[in-house]
């Protein structure tokens, strides 16, 4: 079974449209890329887009395929990244690859389609597809991840900044 992102619509005044009330263009990061750094905490990703809503006090925000493209890449690495911890710690298939999979869901690509593989995690839809909108922008794991608006300073790197 597959489940399709549904995407809420921008957060802005009734009737307006988003010429007479854009919404603010910022940076997004969660937890998961956060890291204490000399000068205190930073995100080793960030990634430009819009805000288009707020879920339980989360970011939901759209962007565009690069940036997508950027935080399915960053996902993988993640997943590399924490294969090799489970590895260093003596675990072993099946179960490394059923602890990998519940830490960080495998992300991929189908033509425009992200699919997140939600298998390990027992939901009814065993895989979300996150399409584009139509204004051809994505919100990747909007209402899922919890995203939080950053400040571009405590970003090492930001992918779609102008």
């Amino acid at each position: 079974m597959e489940l399709t992102l549904e995407v809420p619509a921008p957060s802005r005044p009734p009737g307006a449209t988003a010429e007479e009330h854009p919404v603010d263009r910022v940076v997004f990061s969660g937890e998961w890329l956060m890291y204490d750094g000399p000068d205190g905490v930073r995100f080793q990703s960030g990634y430009a887009g819009r805000l288009i809503d707020r879920w339980n006090g989360w970011a939901v925000w759209e962007c565009t395929r690069e940036v997508a493209a950027a935080v399915v890449t960053d996902n993988e690495i993640a997943r590399r990244h924490t294969r090799g911890l489970l590895q260093a710690q003596g675990m072993q298939e099946p179960a490394l690859s059923r602890a990998l999979d519940a830490d960080v869901c495998e992300m991929s690509w189908d033509g425009d389609v992200i699919v997140v593989d939600r298998r390990a995690f027992g939901e009814d839809a065993q895989f979300l597809r996150i399409g584009p909108n139509e204004r051809g922008l994505y919100v990747v794991m909007g209402q899922i991840w919890t995203w939080d608006d950053v400040p571009i300073s405590l970003v090492d790197t930001v992918h779609g900044a102008d």
